[in-house]
């Protein structure tokens, strides 16, 4: 296995390990309060 094969898979593992946490974050509904409420004090 080259180095460039080696790295494109790290790059996809990393790249579905970001997803899996947001999409996980996202069935929280108390996390997401907090978000939009962060975001609105914002404004």
């Amino acid at each position: 296995m080259t180095r460039r094969a080696l790295r494109r898979i790290l790059a996809g593992l990393g790249a579905a390990a970001v997803l899996a946490a947001v999409f996980l974050a996202y069935t929280q509904p108390s996390l997401m309060q907090q978000l939009g409420d962060a975001i609105w004090a914002c404004f």
